[in-house]
């Protein structure tokens, strides 16, 4: 059931569109860390539902028309994912006005009477589901994780389907560079870059780093090795700062050999090698920025439909300690 519910939100998300060929079940398997009979099961009740399509020798694919099935099965599945919804939304810090809001717009949106349709892309899945979950806690809008590849071989799709689409700023200039002069005319979609910085929590471990101590740095792109290099220099310049990127496995040996201590981002921690090693592991946590934030929230309001009271979107978004 977990498999057949993540498959399902990825086609709610727009992740999977109708069609669309997906992951065989040995990739699936290994992507969610499940094993391939039980994947293989998800895909046979996904099918026999009209969601999924196999063809012999062709691969599985996204239906293109779901079947009908009986109120009373159709109501069994989406309680279930109303229920596992509500529980990440109480752990995540949601207060129940919120949820309930969360819940209108998401409503509104899949019936066709919705605000902007948003997205937040980022260069791993990892990465574009957390931060697109802190960004919908923050605004209390639906935002929608988007994979910077697919958003490049398919420009015009993205451009034309959502309102706004938010990206990381590290990413801005490729994704601008894939959209072309269109983003933001009439009928196509706003781009906005957010600033996502190392949280707090993470800062002050590496500012307590006594003078001297080495720090190995391991992250997926070039530009953010760079950047979090002189961030690690600039909070504490008395630091032994040395650094690579996931897939240079020789480098990260000599890391994990001369460091006392390595940072990495949460989609480098996922596929760092075994290792023996003692070196403390320190996983970065990074949240939008807050101004960032209140430039997302100025334009949902700016894109809301006219008709809808403006007090629905009042709902403040929660304080810090409120989501910790």
């Amino acid at each position: 059931m977990e498999i057949e519910r993540a498959i399902l939100l990825r086609i709610a998300r727009g992740e999977y569109v109708p069609g669309q060929k997906i992951p065989t079940c040995e990739a699936l398997a290994v992507e969610l860390g499940a094993n391939k009979n039980t994947v293989s099961k998800a895909y046979r009740s996904l099918a026999q539902r009209g969601y999924l399509l196999t063809r012999a020798g062709f691969g599985t694919f996204i239906g293109k028309r779901s079947v009908r099935a009986s109120p009373d099965r159709a109501l069994d599945g989406i309680t279930g994912l109303l229920a596992l919804a509500a529980q990440e939304a109480k752990l995540s810090g949601l207060r129940e006005p919120q949820f309930r809001k969360f819940i209108d717009d998401v409503v509104a949106q899949a019936y066709g009477s919705a605000g902007p349709r948003i997205g937040f892309i980022e260069c791993n899945r990892r990465d574009a589901t957390v931060l697109s979950r802190d960004l919908q806690l923050a605004v209390s809008h639906p935002i929608e994780p988007l994979l910077i590849d697919a958003v490049v071989q398919d420009p015009r799709r993205f451009l034309a389907d959502y309102s706004i689409l938010a990206v990381n700023i590290t990413h801005l200039a490729a994704v601008e560079a894939a959209l072309g002069p269109h983003g933001g005319n009439r009928g196509h979609a706003e781009v906005l870059g957010m600033h996502i910085p190392i949280d707090p929590d993470s800062l002050m471990q590496v500012a307590r780093l006594r003078a001297g101590t080495r720090v190995g740095i391991v992250c997926d792109l070039k530009q953010t090795l760079l950047s979090l290099t002189g961030m690690v220099d600039g909070y504490n310049p008395g630091l032994r700062v040395a650094g690579c990127l996931t897939r240079e496995r020789a480098a990260i040996r000599k890391l994990l050999e001369s460091s006392d201590v390595l940072l990495v981002t949460p989609s480098a921690a996922e596929r760092m090698p075994a290792a023996d090693s003692q070196v403390p592991i320190v996983t970065l946590a990074f949240r939008p920025d807050a101004r960032s934030v209140e430039k997302l929230t100025a334009l949902i309001s700016q894109r809301m439909p006219v008709a809808a009271p403006r007090a629905l979107y009042a709902a403040a978004p929660p304080s810090g300690a409120d989501r910790r």
